[in-house]
């Protein structure tokens, strides 16, 4: 008995560690799964977006650093000690010396640094905004993915059982002599090519399913349950007004800024880094009464200064040179930032405006016309008036049909989201 008792608690101990590390109990996920949720677990969870709320804070950490002066320095100095005895009273000179320095930089170069320190905190500040943005257009893309992955299966899965009453239907009459066998064939290659697209409607749920997980922070094993609606009513923006608006909303453009803002200081910076500074230093020598002494054993004071001289002019030249190049590329990426916000509005209210036209159309139009098709052609079929080509057409247009449809509902979500992640705004 002691042996399976040993083998049972070896194993509970390479087991436990695991678990701990795994036993996270997973947060609850509604059913369905609303976009809501999602964005609320973003918002908590998101690693880029915890990521720039650290660095964020980080920043903020270095103001006053930047603007503080540097520690003071204390000194002891065992001073004209004689090496034949050690001893403090054999000469007036011993004692003991202690010392405080403090290095005073050229004025204005304190607060210059807390500028520049203030300026790079803004722009982390406006980072972490803009990533809000990111991560929520992220997610409602990857949530409207999986929506629209989840649909589409459903889709072909009713195809399938449609295409599978057909099939049945070719059968019986080609058994009584009323069809012909080349129809029970077209029905099975319609049939096979229909399962093997379920198969990559499914591989498609699970790529979803990953990419949501992982903008989500969730358990590995997590399986997502079935997302809510993915119709959405939401008025279409103007464009020019978003385009007018993009300096003054967009968080990356601000960022762009203050990054100029920093640029400039750092410039300053450098210019006065060049200029001199000064240690001052004040000391204390305790002395001992000793025979001969003229001042009696008292105590000394000394004091001074140590100015240093950037002779070297060519080497602080240099750094203010950099930060020259620096402010320019600076410049350069907030002129490259706004050409690609520019751009990505225009394409994401392009793509919006064409998939509200399209919903429009397939609702109202294409979709409930290929039902009523599918309908009159099977009706056709089952007496003989028409050949049983056509009767496949008609179900391949409705399924084609439903996918356009569930497919522009999804696009219309993702165009709204990246619009909103260009411009900085919510729309909605």
């Amino acid at each position: 008995m002691k042996k399976p008792i040993r083998f049972t608690a070896l194993l509970l101990l390479v087991v436990a560690p695991l678990t701990g590390a795994a036993g996270e109990s997973p947060p609850a996920i509604p059913a369905p799964l609303t976009l809501a949720w999602c964005l609320d677990r973003a918002a908590e969870a998101n690693p880029e977006l915890e990521r720039a709320r650290a660095d964020a804070s980080a920043a903020g950490h270095r103001i006053d650093p930047a603007g503080a002066l540097d520690d003071p320095r204390v000194s002891y100095e065992a001073s004209n000690v004689p090496t034949g005895d050690f001893d403090f009273r054999s000469t007036p000179l011993s004692g003991h010396q202690l010392g405080l320095r403090q290095k005073l930089p050229f004025p204005g170069l304190l607060s210059k640094r807390e500028d520049a320190a203030k300026s790079r905190a803004e722009a982390s500040r406006h980072r972490v905004e803009d990533q809000g943005f990111v991560t929520d257009g992220a997610v409602e893309a990857a949530w409207a993915e999986l929506g629209f992955a989840q649909r589409a299966l459903d889709i072909t899965n009713r195809n399938i059982a449609l295409l599978r009453q057909l099939s049945a239907t070719a059968e019986s009459r080609y058994r009584v002599g009323g069809g012909l066998q080349q129809d029970v064939l077209r029905a099975q290659v319609e049939l096979t090519v229909l399962l093997q697209e379920r198969l990559h409607r499914e591989e498609t749920i699970e790529r979803a399913e990953a990419m949501l997980v992982e903008l989500l922070d969730l358990p590995a094993h997590t399986s997502l349950p079935r997302t809510d609606e993915l119709r959405i009513s939401a008025p279409e923006p103007r464009l020019e007004p978003l385009l007018a608006s993009l300096d003054e909303r967009s968080a990356r453009l601000r960022a762009a800024r203050e990054q100029i803002d920093e640029s400039r200081s750092r410039i300053r910076v450098a210019e006065l880094e060049g200029l001199p500074d000064v240690d001052l230093g004040i000391g204390y020598r305790i002395r001992s009464r000793v025979d001969g002494d003229a001042v009696d054993g008292d105590d000394f004071v000394s004091a001074g200064l140590t100015l240093r001289l950037p002779v070297d002019r060519s080497k602080w030249r240099a750094r203010v040179a950099e930060q020259r190049a620096l402010l320019r590329r600076a410049e350069a990426d907030l002129r490259a930032e706004r050409a690609s916000l520019v751009a990505r509005t225009r394409r994401a209210h392009a793509g919006l405006l064409r998939a509200v036209s399209e919903e429009a159309l397939l609702e109202t139009g294409l979709v409930p016309q290929a039902r009523q098709s599918l309908e009159s052609s099977r009706s056709g079929y089952e007496v003989g008036r028409i050949e049983f080509l056509s009767l496949l057409v008609s179900q391949v247009r409705l399924l084609d049909a439903e996918l356009r449809l569930a497919r522009v509902q999804a696009d219309k979500r993702l165009a709204l989201a990246a619009l909103e992640t260009a411009t900085g705004e919510k729309l909605r």
